[in-house]
């Protein structure tokens, strides 16, 4: 649902008052969404302050040059700057898969020794690069094609399918290679236990301090 505030408040803003208004209401609506999942004590992630300044960047830059191609062109530009730091990161052998890796799942001390877990980083990290330059080359396309409101609709649509299709690949990836490695278990057990271990560490309660006993 957070996914499609962002969209529809675009759209709407866009068709009442201007694109200047729109890139508005959107940042103001991705900086609310951050505060609420904030404020709900959900995890923002390590990458969510830069994510969040960078929307906050961009949407000054649309503001002041009230430019679609510019405000756009960003978007599209940070999709291939990432896509160049994920397949840089796998080729010099420090996949960025890795260090993300135990966010998602646990990693046992003998999966992460095993020479496989680490070329499979290297894999499942230049999957996510060649879906950055898809999705980026794509957007491009869409972009030269449609009106704002056009490309902002069809781009978030078509994300979907590309999404789900890289994540497949990911899964699948993971799964018929970490299998080989002897005694670890299904890549399901472990995201599971890695969500597991967040949900207990977030409702442990803060002990409270004694308080000295008095008389009646």
């Amino acid at each position: 649902m957070h996914a499609v505030i962002p969209v529809l408040v675009f759209l709407a803003a866009n068709r009442m008052a201007g694109l200047r208004w729109a890139v508005l209401a959107t940042t103001i609506g991705s900086l609310a969404i951050a505060v609420d999942r904030r404020r709900k004590g959900q995890p923002l992630g390590r990458l969510m302050p830069i994510v969040t300044a960078a929307v906050v960047v961009r949407g000054a830059i649309g503001i002041v040059t009230g430019s679609e191609t510019v405000y756009f062109g960003l978007g599209i530009a940070t999709k291939y700057l990432i896509a160049a730091a994920l397949l840089g990161s796998a080729t010099v052998g420090v996949p960025l898969a890795e260090r993300a890796a135990p966010l998602v799942m646990r990693i046992p001390q003998e999966m992460a020794e095993h020479r496989l877990f680490r070329s499979t980083m290297a894999i499942i990290t230049a999957i996510a690069g060649m879906y950055y330059i898809v999705s980026a080359s794509f957007d491009i396309w869409l972009f030269r094609r449609s009106s704002v409101e056009g490309f902002v609709m069809l781009r978030f649509f078509a994300n979907w399918p590309l999404s789900a299709v890289t994540l497949l690949a990911i899964l699948v990836v993971l799964q018929w290679r970490l299998q080989k490695i002897p005694g670890v278990p299904p890549v399901a057990t472990l995201v599971e236990e890695r969500r597991a271990a967040a949900v207990n560490s977030s409702q442990t309660p803060i002990d409270e301090p004694s308080r000295p006993q008095t008389d009646d």
